[in-house]
């Protein structure tokens, strides 16, 4: 019996082997081998008020091996087992009781006990030679107690303290007792029982041999979980089969889509590709733009250390040179009158050298213009030269031209006659080919005549022709050239009347920014200011971030990550942590901390708000997250309510941020009231109605009962007292900072500004004269080429009228072509006609020539070579006479042009002399100006050296200061150079991690061994070794390759459907299949190790009973058979016993003592198997002979010297063998008890 209302106290005491055997599975077993140990013995028992036992009754001292109870029938002999049956723990209807209260003494006088008690005194001893001799070990008494009371509840004690049931069953289980299987107990009756027992249970309820065997072996723990097991089995067999056939349907549906699978994956693969590259693109990107960054950093790490070091150690001297600067103000004012004066000086002189500057360029033009006039007049002159020699060898030419016409006409004369002779010497055979041919000769010779003068009208009419052409071309190649001057020239002109337009606007600029850069300086002192006001507001803003920011720095990864997205408007909807939307008392802090630990849920709006975190947190791996939906949240009556003392409800002492965040507090706290103490809790949660109470020190108390929190360590923080103003997330913190830093470089440089401020202003000053003085040098250059232009345009204007021929010449040009054109066609038409007569001639020349042989071929060969020349050299003659007439008409016009030339250089020497005559006058008039101007600078350098030798300590210290003060500005400005390098890189580097961070690689093949691979982090090393052009080739092959393909992408999509739900069914069918053989693997385990334990245990088991019975009968024999020698838990088994003398039976079939003595060989077999320190039987030799009883009798008196026997018997052969005799008796019906050593007789205790 169980009693969870008093607090266990669990005594242990190791326990100690009784007896040590050795199992063998051979037929002959072996006498057990006895170890002087300690054993656990029953020294007394005490019982108050049980049963029959009135008052304090003490039975024993119990002998170490034999005792018996003895005592006339009724007189409370079997009390005695049922104290024992008590407290072992047993039911009051094991100890024939309704109930515990029963078991309470009732008597005439004693009524109305309030409880009554048994102890049980144990102790440990080691036995020694000799029937009565043994050693108590020191310090091992235990005394275990159980006291009943009327309430019909009892209580466990040992050693005095209190205990539980389940320790004190442990305890004895520990010491050998076997209170599982009661054999250490054999009541009256039930030795016989074991006689009945069927081979195996007919059902569940029931207990045959089998069971009874299992239950000693211990092999009976296996059943249920082989039976377990055996379901399982059978279960995952059917469902594996049905899976198998899934897999086997989704299989075929995904290879379908294998071929257009592969198409789409060729084409993701080199998207993969793409990516690849375009990673270590980007990596090399930014892997130079880090480089970069460090370096820069480095440097103004370094230059901000420096300037600040300088500023420090010069600060002393900044404050001494400002009370010498105003002395030395007042000099420069000075000075600046006298330099103010000899800027006027200066302004004469630049006007003079302004003129001087133009005259230099007036001579420069007409020094070009005189060259060029010189120039071509030279080559003029060169050109006329050689048309004349042209003249001149064209006529040598001529001559010797006609002189070799006329020596080859001689020569045709000498040929032809020649030939003539051949033909006379063959007269006979070709007269009448040669009359033919003079007959058609003579019709010929007109037609030749004809063909030679068109030919020559034709060469004279193309000659005359082409020279108009040239003539033509030659003029217009002339005209462009000088258009293409004059378009340099008004290009020249527009860029410096450009430039004008350009340097008046920036002298009017820079006189409008003087006036507002000193405007400016004015201002920069008010500025200063409000810069130091934007500055300390900035500061005191993100102090007060960073503040609120610790506060909340020890929330979830899953928490930040959320707030981030919430931040960036990738989530609307999200309220943040449930204890940041309140504030309570800080007096309430420990326990709204423990009895809600649910403040750490996340609050949204809606379930699609959630539905948005929950697939980011699992996205990310980010682990669990909890959300409250506010609007799936029911509606309830948030008003306050009546509760037990008043004490407050803690829903009642939350301030919500907002009115809408009410019911989530309810859902995670409900009605849960506050107590101040334990006490209070107490009586609040347990009265009439439960309620959830909370103490303030955080001990917890649910509906149910159970108690929780307290201790040393108590929860704290989950709600603040005051109600949070926001949370900044990293990126807020990060904008605040900036912020702040941004304010605080503006205030830091201000006066780095105004100086460079005023360093501008300086410089625009002395740069507005500068441009005044090329202002006016770009007017001169500007009326000097208007000059040229007008002469350019009159040249053009000139050559523009001989570039496009005369009318005259076009038309002549026309007559010429069609002239020579119609020529050709006569000529052509003239060959015609004459080309039959011709053909005549040729065929009679060839007969005659085949009559003539080779002689006359020969010469006729000669003829014809003679008559080609002839013709070439006319052509010759024509060509060179068209020539000469070329030249001679070049010569013409190159003596027209000569004259205008020296006409030109003429007029251009006299400009420039009078030039030279005005340049000499105005250096005369600017050497006055010139030394007037050094004598102001002389004066001007004299009131220097009076103004450094007054002040010589003080321009000491300026140059000083200037020379820190400029280092201090390059240094700022150098700063301000290399921040600005840092934002570029900054903004460059997050465009290549933008574009870094887009690129995936898709998942191209679904195979568990190619799974999608990372794109590749490179390292610095590798970075340098690639080659980032050729990288960028490959990127742009990539991209064309694959801007042309098109396949069909959606295919992947729907195999990778196919081939996941394949996956799964495959997953699934590997799992169950797994599953199916482990749960095969185990049952065929359990049912092996069931097998062999409970035959090992058999064996020993049967051949101990066979040596009992043996011993017992003195001449029986009996045995344990399996019905199924196959399967021993089939059919069960068998107990068969030969009793002396007498047949095979089985016990069954016994008589009484017959079954008795079976059933006790058994008890002891068992006794030998599994030991137990103590055994207590009733009456077991009731249905015994007196010669049987002596048998079991001696036997336990002999053999049983390794446990403790108390046996309760009225048979004088039994008890008088017993080394002790326990006497009850009852006297007014209440039973008492006396002890007697047999072997002495003495009285141990009075009566």
């Amino acid at each position: 019996m169980s009693h969870p209302d008093i607090t266990p106290v669990i005594i242990e005491i190791n326990p100690l082997p009784t007896m040590t055997q050795e199992h063998s599975g051979e037929e002959v077993i072996k006498e057990p081998t006895i170890e002087i140990a300690p054993r656990l013995v029953i020294e007394k028992m005490v019982l108050v008020n049980f049963k029959s036992y009135s008052g304090r009754q003490e039975i024993g001292p119990f002998h170490k091996s034999f005792t018996s109870v003895v005592g006339p029938n009724g007189s409370g002999k079997s009390n005695v087992i049922d104290a024992l049956l008590f407290v072992f723990g047993y039911r009051a209807s094991k100890m024939r009781q309704g109930k515990l209260s029963e078991l309470i003494h009732n008597s005439t006088g004693t009524e109305d006990m309030d409880s009554c008690t048994v102890e049980i005194h144990f102790c440990e001893i080691l036995d020694l030679p000799g029937p009565d001799n043994f050693e108590k070990i020191q310090g091992s008494t235990l005394i275990v107690t159980r006291q009943a009371f009327q309430n019909n509840t009892s209580k466990y004690f040992v050693n005095n303290f209190l205990s539980s049931y389940t320790a004190v069953t442990t305890l004895l289980k520990g010491r050998g007792i076997d209170l599982d299987h009661k054999r250490f107990l054999i009541l009256q009756g039930e030795v016989e029982s074991i006689s009945q027992m069927k081979p195996k249970a007919q059902n569940e309820h029931e207990d045959g041999l089998l069971e009874y065997l299992e239950d000693i072996i211990g092999t009976s723990a296996y059943k249920e979980t082989i039976e377990k097991s055996a379901v399982e089995l059978e279960a995952l067999n059917d469902e594996r089969s049905e899976r198998l056939t899934r897999v086997k349907y989704v299989e075929k549906e995904r290879d379908s889509l294998e071929e257009r699978k592969r198409e789409a994956e060729a084409f993701l693969k080199n998207e993969n590709n793409l990516a690849v590259k375009q990673s270590a693109l980007y990596q090399i990107y930014l892997w130079e733009y880090n480089k970069k960054f460090a370096k820069d950093e480095k440097i103004i790490a370094q230059l901000t250390a420096k300037l600040e070091e300088d500023q420090n150690k010069h600060k002393g001297l900044r404050d001494e040179i400002q009370a010498l600067e105003n002395d030395h103000n007042v000099r420069v004012k000075e000075y600046d009158i006298m330099d103010k004066e000899t800027s006027e000086i200066l302004k004469q002189l630049a006007k003079i050298d302004r003129e001087d500057v133009q005259m230099q360029e007036n001579r420069k033009h007409l020094k070009n213009k005189e060259k060029k006039a010189t120039k071509a007049l030279t080559a003029d002159k060169k050109s006329l030269e050689d048309n004349r020699k042209w003249v001149h060898d064209h006529e040598a030419d001529l001559v010797r031209q006609q002189s070799e016409l006329e020596k080859l006409e001689k020569h045709l004369e000498s040929a032809e006659e020649a030939l003539e002779t051949i033909r006379e010497s063959l007269k006979g055979k070709t007269e009448d080919f040669t009359q033919q041919i003079e007959i058609h000769q003579k019709e010929l010779a007109p037609w030749t005549a004809k063909i030679a003068a068109k030919q020559s009208e034709v060469d004279m009419a193309q000659s005359e022709h082409d020279l108009l052409q040239e003539k033509a071309q030659s003029h217009r190649t002339n005209y462009e050239d000088v258009l293409k001057s004059l378009e340099a020239l008004k290009r020249s002109q527009a860029s410096k009347e450009m430039e004008i337009i350009e340097l008046q606007d920036s002298i009017e600029t820079s006189a409008g920014q003087i006036a507002g850069m000193q405007r400016k300086v004015k201002e920069m002192g008010d500025r200063e200011s409000l810069l130091k006001e934007r500055s300390i507001t900035a500061r005191n803003r993100s102090e007060e971030a960073r503040a609120s920011q610790q506060k909340t720095q020890s929330r979830s990864a899953v928490l930040n990550n959320l707030m981030r997205q919430r931040d960036l408007g990738k989530i609307n909807g999200i309220h943040g942590r449930l204890g940041n939307l309140g504030a309570i008392d800080d007096k309430y802090d420990v326990a709204v901390s423990t009895a809600c630990p649910a403040l750490d849920n996340i609050v949204v709006d809606s379930v699609e708000v959630g539905q948005q975190c929950v697939e980011f947190v699992r996205k990310n791996n980010l682990g669990r997250v909890s959300l409250i939906l506010l609007n799936q949240l029911p509606k309830r009556n948030l008003e306050p309510i009546q509760t037990p003392e008043n004490v407050p409800r803690l829903f009642d002492l939350v301030r919500p941020a907002d009115l809408k965040f009410a019911p989530a507090f309810y859902s995670v706290m409900q009605d849960t009231l506050v107590a101040e103490d334990l006490r209070q809790a107490n009586r609040i949660a347990y009265g009439k109605q439960r309620w959830r109470v909370v103490t303030l020190d955080g001990q917890l108390i649910d509906k149910s009962g159970t108690m929780t929190g307290g201790g040393n360590r108590v929860m704290r923080g989950a709600m603040s007292s005051k109600l949070s103003t926001g949370e900044y997330t990293p990126e807020a913190m990060m904008q605040l900072e900036t912020a702040r830093d941004k304010a605080e470089t503006e205030y830091k440089f201000l006066q780095q500004e105004k100086l460079s401020l005023e360093r501008e202003l300086n410089s625009t000053v002395i740069n507005v004269p500068k441009m005044e003085m090329r202002l006016s040098m770009l007017k001169m250059d500007v009326e000097a080429n208007r000059k040229r232009i007008a002469e350019t345009e009159k040249r053009a204007e000139a050559l523009r009228n001989e570039a496009e021929p005369k009318a005259s010449e076009v038309n002549k040009m026309k007559q010429l072509a069609k002239k020579a054109t119609d020529l050709r066609a006569e000529v052509v038409t003239i060959k015609k006609n004459a080309q039959s007569i011709e053909n005549n001639i040729k065929d009679l020349q060839n007969k005659i020539l085949d009559a003539g042989g080779d002689k006359l071929r020969a010469q006729k060969v000669k003829v014809d070579g003679i008559r080609e020349q002839i013709e070439a050299l006319g052509e010759t003659l024509t060509k060179t006479r068209v020539a000469k007439n070329k030249a001679e008409k070049d010569v013409v016009k190159l003596n027209a042009q000569i004259t205008k030339h020296e006409k030109e250089l003429a007029e251009v020497s006299e400009d420039l002399q009078r030039l030279e005559d005005d340049i000499k006058a105005k250096t005369q008039e600017a050497s006055g100006i010139r030394k007037k101007a050094e004598e102001a600078k002389l004066a001007m350098e004299e009131k220097k050296e009076q103004m450094e030798e007054m002040k010589q300590e003080l321009d000491a210290k300026m140059k000083v200061i200037n020379k820190i003060r400029t280092a201090e500005v390059e240094m700022k400005n150098q700063l301000d150079d290399l921040k600005q390098s840092l934002t570029d890189y900054q903004r460059r580097m997050k465009h290549w991690k933008d574009l870094l961070s887009e690129l995936i690689l898709q998942e191209v093949d679904y195979d568990e061994d190619e799974a999608v691979a990372e794109l590749q982090e490179f390292s610095d090393t590798d970075l340098e070794m690639i080659d980032k052009q050729e990288l960028e080739q490959q990127i742009q092959q990539l991209e064309k390759q694959l801007s042309s393909a098109k396949p069909n992408l959606s295919v992947l999509d729907e195999y990778k459907k196919r081939d996941e739900e394949y996956l799964a069914r495959a997953k699934d069918l590997e799992e169950i299949t797994l599953r199916r053989e482990e749960a095969k693997k185990a049952y065929d385990e359990l049912r092996k190790r069931r097998l062999d334990e409970f035959m090992a245990g058999f064996q020993v088991i049967s051949l101990r009973l066979k040596e009992m019975y043996q011993m017992i009968t003195l001449g029986g024999n009996a045995e344990l058979e399996l019905v199924d020698s196959l399967d021993p838990f089939s059919e069960g088994i068998v107990f068969s016993v030969m009793p002396p003398k007498k047949s095979w039976k089985n016990i069954s079939n016994l008589s009484g003592g017959e079954k008795t003595l079976s059933s006790l060989a058994l008890v002891f077999a068992l006794h030998h198997y599994k030991p137990t320190p103590l055994y207590v039987m009733d009456e077991i030799d009731a249905a015994l002979d007196f010669r049987n009883v002596s048998i079991v009798a001696n036997y336990i008196k002999e053999r049983t010297r390794n446990a403790q026997f108390v046996i309760i018997s009225l048979r004088n052969n039994m008890f008088e063998l017993a080394d002790r005799l326990v006497g009850i008796y009852k006297t007014d019906n209440k039973t008492k008890s006396i002890s007697i050593n047999p072997s002495s007789i003495t009285v141990l205790r009075p009566i």
